[in-house]
């Protein structure tokens, strides 16, 4: 029982939201979200005025909410995603975004009064990441704030994986945020100031059974952003990641991970994974509650702190040993 116990609570936490079409809420997982102008924030309390933000991932759930998040705060917002249902890759037990849910996001940023840029973008080419950065810049005046928040799931064990599924995990969710970080690294270097921002995982903080890709990948994260901090510091740029315990989003509610975990409904999920989660307030994160910490990093009232991994996990991340 207990081993069963320990598979189980290993590979429930390896769903986090941080998908390479971004995700969206439990709801809205198959259907479109409304474009609704949320209640303007007066000027004095918009924490990103003037500046602009790339994220990747951004057609749905945490990289949605985060573009949003920052468009309220003032920012303007370039929206990447590589608005594909599977991109070609090993892609199954859940689908990636398609392109009318980028151009719905970014209709939603444009709602709140800012710019927004469309930039359909496979985080996986290196050379197209770095020409995306180099065209908000042109058309949207600067560039501030990075997000790599694009990555996806395969479910398999290591010893049951083939090379796509692996390839695939290594290359959008390892390559992908070392190709969003070096590509703004030249303006954010040149105006001496920037801010970095990695998706990771409480699956980024421990061992998983029964999804070894996904955790792997996720540690890469942490030592690439904690690296990155350690050379980008001299020139005024931080680099933080955020580690989200379980998310409502079309990847944590999904068939891959329920098969994955062994349980048939959504309500066996939050009654399993709840017994790990010390906040009781929600049976799982919103988007939202992710882009919050993301608004917090990109402001100036996170300007000394780099090279931090911030957990929002509903305290999961209170078992932690060190």
């Amino acid at each position: 029982m207990n081993t069963r116990r320990e598979i189980i609570k290993g590979v429930a936490m390896t769903a986090t939201g941080t998908v390479l079409g971004a995700m969206a809420s439990r709801q809205s997982a198959t259907a479109s979200q409304p474009i609704a102008q949320s209640t303007p924030l007066p000027e004095s309390a918009k924490l990103l005025s003037g500046k602009v933000a790339l994220v990747t991932g951004a057609a749905r759930g945490i990289g949605r909410a985060i573009a949003l998040d920052y468009a309220r705060n003032g920012a303007n917002v370039a929206l990447l995603d590589l608005a594909d249902p599977t991109g070609g890759m090993a892609i199954s037990g859940y689908r990636l975004a398609n392109e009318r849910e980028l151009d719905e996001a970014v209709a939603a940023v444009e709602v709140e009064g800012v710019q927004a840029l469309k930039l359909k973008v496979d985080v996986r080419d290196y050379a197209a990441m770095k020409e995306a950065a180099n065209q908000a810049v042109r058309e949207l005046g600067g560039l501030d704030i990075a997000v790599a928040n694009a990555g996806i799931c395969i479910w398999t064990t290591i010893e049951g994986a083939n090379e796509q599924q692996w390839r695939d995990a290594i290359d959008v969710n390892i390559n992908g945020v070392f190709n969003t970080i070096q590509a703004v690294i030249p303006q954010m270097k040149a105006q001496n100031a920037g801010r970095i921002i990695t998706l990771t995982s409480i699956g980024g903080r421990q061992g998983v059974v029964g999804n070894g890709a996904y955790p792997t990948t996720k540690w890469a994260v942490i030592g690439l952003t904690k690296s990155a901090a350690m050379e980008l510091g001299s020139a005024n740029i931080t680099v933080n990641a955020i580690a989200p315990g379980p998310v409502n989003t079309p990847l944590y509610r999904s068939q891959g991970q329920l098969q994955s975990m062994g349980l048939k409904s959504f309500e066996e999920q939050d009654k399993v994974v709840g017994q790990f989660l010390p906040l009781k307030t929600a049976p799982a994160l919103d988007p939202e509650d992710i882009a919050d910490t993301a608004t917090f990093l990109a402001s100036d009232r996170a300007k000394l702190i780099s090279g931090e991994v911030i957990d929002v996990a509903l305290g999961y991340n209170a078992a932690y040993t060190a």
